[in-house]
């Protein structure tokens, strides 16, 4: 009885160890054994750790008291063993979402890529030639993901976890040089493989998107993040702010006639629950629809060429009459 109640207790305490380079004392370890319903001391919780790390891939650091960690390295330790299921899923992310992911997270999740990989590789049947089936495409033309420094997302993520503000350097884009910013994270979205960490600077309240390609150094300041009271990230996407709004990127009702054919993109995509579709004749259709006023809208006009032509707003419609005008100028220039 003594036996399976020691292998309970350290098996309760490693599954509070983290992965390096993050890393947890005894005391906080002993906090959260009580918190699980063992009452014990600092020495059985230090005395346990180096019996373990013996057999089991552990690290503690110089520091005193000492900090612990599984090596960044360690092989994941799941109990019980991986679902072939769940298996599969990781193989999925790995295989399908290695452009989307930054390189920082694709490192952290290694050791359920390795597991994954063991289990599928000996799976029989459907489940493990599935991988072998399934592709999936990105839109648009293929484009590399910009590289972050080693370490910044993990400052940025845990600055957002912890509510603790960060001090980054930043390479603006229209800046010849660096600049150092205090920032307060709200939130982090990863757009079209670029990760954005939208915040606030110093004691303003201005929303600002900082993209962590272009952070070169990312400190985490022992300074609580300012609050902004009643901001929603899912309302502040909504507003159209990574589209590049345009004059407060305020909503606009768009209506453009569209080639049928080319219209189905939209069909099968509603650009938002307000859209309607009309036939116009057998060739057009009209799409109306109320949608954020943005740069990337005109983007996405202009990619339909002749087969879309914009009937409203006016003001939108003569805006992109001038664009299409300087465009036809500058190929007959060329």
């Amino acid at each position: 009885m003594k036996s399976n109640e020691t292998l309970l207790r350290q098996w309760c305490m490693l599954r509070q160890l983290p992965r390096q380079p993050r890393k947890i004392g005894t005391s906080e370890i002993g906090k959260r054994m009580r918190e699980a319903g063992y009452n014990v001391t600092p020495r059985t919780i230090q005395r346990d750790l180096v019996k373990l790390s013996a057999v089991l891939p552990l690290h503690a650091d110089e520091s005193r008291p000492k900090g612990w960690a599984w090596m960044a390295d360690a092989p994941q330790l799941d109990m019980p063993a991986l679902e072939p299921q769940a298996a599969l899923t990781f193989h999925m992310v790995e295989r399908h979402l290695i452009s989307l992911l930054p390189a920082s997270t694709l490192k952290y999740l290694e050791p359920w890529f390795h597991a994954a990989a063991g289990v599928l590789n000996t799976q029989p049947g459907a489940l493990g030639a599935w991988r072998d089936k399934v592709r999936i495409l990105a839109p648009g033309i293929p484009m590399l993901p910009p590289e972050v420094a080693d370490g910044i997302e993990l400052v940025v993520t845990q600055a957002l976890l912890s509510g603790q503000r960060i001090e980054v350097t930043y390479r603006p884009r229209e800046a010849q040089g660096s600049k150092t910013y205090e920032a307060s994270p709200l939130g982090i979205v990863l757009r079209d493989q670029v990760l954005y960490l939208i915040c606030t600077l110093r004691e303003y309240d201005d929303i600002k998107q900082l993209v962590l390609g272009r952070m070169q150094s990312a400190r985490l300041l022992d300074k609580p993040a300012r609050v902004l009271q009643g901001f929603d990230i899912d309302a502040y996407i909504e507003q159209g702010e990574f589209g590049f709004p345009v004059q407060g990127g305020k909503r606009i009702a768009l209506v453009v006639d569209i080639d049928r054919e080319a219209a189905r993109s939209v069909v099968e995509r509603p650009l938002d629950r307000s859209q309607r579709i009309e036939d116009i004749n057998e060739k057009i259709v009209r799409l109306s629809v109320s949608v954020a006023d943005t740069t990337e809208l005109r983007r996405w006009l202009l990619g339909f060429g002749p087969r879309a032509v914009l009937q409203g707003p006016a003001s939108l419609r003569e805006e992109m009459r001038a664009e299409i005008a300087a465009m036809h100028r500058g190929y007959d220039a060329a």
